[in-house]
């Protein structure tokens, strides 16, 4: 066995008498049964000896074991990274504006990380000038190369459907319909049932919401609370029955800590009752409440594992954090060739084909960090569109770029995690803050393979001793 080691981009997964081994660069997934399984879940380097030649050759074609020195590996894993997100930004076509209508919001809800805002930004609106601007003169100034038709426009706030937005969100839908753009909204839907003709399918209006819940009746009203008090819990779910009722597509945010975990059953049973979880037009996941970058209480906020795990444990059907991951890994299973993971950066913040922009007309890279001068990646205005060093400085942030990630072996299906997150936990934007992300994308893999296989998908078999693939 001498000359060859345990790729270090290889994870292996114990099924419980089996293992699945999973390669972090090509993506490959393989499971092993027998003295193979029990001799890569040791981990142990000496025992790669015991691995009969057939073996060997088998893991080495698909990558698990290598030839290479861990230097030389990094350094190839580096540029087939580089490769990929130079590819990624070449190729990208799609656009997203996100329309911050204003800062303001009719609630009050404490852990809102835009609340430090209002206060001094609560007198600017958008305006139907800016939206000229935006979409009629300065779209592929903001966005390079983008084209209307490919675009997306999102509203948000603050909370995009107070009244006083009307003209202007029906201006910007004006040209979504000329251009068969598509649109979408984060709302609290407190206020949509004063405009329902704005909801539907379609060019020209807004086909899909998320909404956020934050547990049953009494502890939702004691969270999401309006600025001048009051309930809004059975309002909300009276407005997301009026939503779909008109084919828009909503999804529900479930925001969870660990105070609000164990309402959840109830919470689910009352979406069933009233229509609402069953419906094709909707769906709900859980979210951990999280403090990335406002100043909130996070005493109850839980990780993604844990939440993940609590949720699982109350046997009830919600997507979570480690399902969600699963249903977008469940493509390696079906894959027959190319690369499988390709996630070369986190978000919205380095690729910049979507952009925030506010009343002010300042550009912001990520909705967390609107509202802060000093994250502006630029602004736009009638004279069109001008970029500061931040707009540069994000789109360096990618794994080939960041030497942790480098060396981590479920790098190309994280991305570099949040760099908001990461710049507030660790001080340096290209310095990751991983947490349980390792964690929550192996259990993923985990649940994905569990799945494909309780679907009776029968993975084709290179014929190689002891050695089952399930990808190519």
């Amino acid at each position: 066995m001498s000359g060859y080691r345990s790729s270090r981009y290889l994870n292996v997964v114990d099924l419980g008498g089996t293992a699945l081994l999973f390669n972090g660069v090509n993506g490959c997934l393989d499971e092993l049964s027998g003295r193979p399984a029990e001799i890569l879940l040791s981990g142990s380097h000496e025992r790669l000896n015991e691995l009969s030649a057939a073996e060997i050759e088998a893991l080495l074609k698909r990558g698990h074991l290598t030839s290479l020195s861990p230097g030389e590996e990094l350094a190839r894993f580096r540029e087939l990274a580089g490769a990929l997100h130079d590819g990624q930004e070449k190729s990208s076509r799609g656009a997203g504006i996100m329309l911050l209508m204003s800062y303001n919001c009719n609630l009050a809800c404490k852990y809102c990380y835009q609340q430090e805002h209002r206060p001094h930004k609560s007198g600017a609106v958008m305006t139907g000038e800016m939206v000229d601007n935006i979409f009629g003169r300065h779209l592929s100034s903001i966005i390079p190369g983008a084209e209307p038709k490919n675009c997306n426009i999102s509203f948000y706030g603050g909370e995009p459907f107070l009244p006083a937005n009307l003209p202007v969100i029906l201006r910007a839908l004006g040209y979504a319909k000329k251009y068969g753009m598509s649109s979408s909204a984060i709302t609290n839907a407190t206020l949509v049932d004063a405009m329902p003709e704005l909801f539907g399918p379609g060019p020209g209006l807004v086909g899909s919401v998320q909404v956020s819940l934050d547990g049953t009746r009494e502890l939702h009203d004691s969270s999401r609370v309006p600025a001048g008090g009051g309930k809004t819990y059975d309002r909300i779910l009276d407005n997301i029955a009026m939503l779909i009722g008109r084919e828009t597509r909503v999804s529900i945010r479930l925001n969870l800590d660990r105070r609000t975990l164990d309402s959840v059953p109830e919470l689910v049973k009352d979406l069933k009752d009233r229509k609402i979880l069953g419906n094709q037009f909707a769906g709900i996941y859980a979210s951990p409440l999280h403090d990335n970058i406002a100043r909130v209480d996070a005493t109850d906020f839980m990780d993604m594992a844990d939440l993940s795990s609590r949720v699982f444990g109350l046997g009830i059907d919600l997507e979570h954090p480690v399902s969600l991951r699963a249903n977008e890994l469940s493509r390696l299973f079906r894959l027959k060739k190319g690369l499988g993971l390709t996630r070369t950066s986190f978000c919205m913040q380095t690729m910049q084909r979507t952009l925030v922009v506010d009343p002010f007309g300042d550009l912001y890279a990520c909705f967390e960090e609107a509202g802060y001068p000093e994250y502006r990646v630029g602004r736009v205005s009638g004279d069109g569109a001008e970029f500061f060093p931040l707009h540069d400085r994000y789109k360096t942030r990618h794994i080939a770029n960041m030497p942790e990630c480098l060396e981590c072996s479920v790098a190309l299906a994280c991305g570099g995690q949040c760099g908001v997150k990461c710049r507030t936990r660790t001080g340096d934007l290209f310095k990751p803050h991983c947490a349980d992300t390792r964690e929550v994308i192996l259990e993923s893999i985990k649940l994905a393979y569990q799945r494909s296989r309780a679907a009776g998908e029968s993975p084709a078999s290179p014929g190689e001793p002891d050695l089952s693939s399930v990808h190519g």
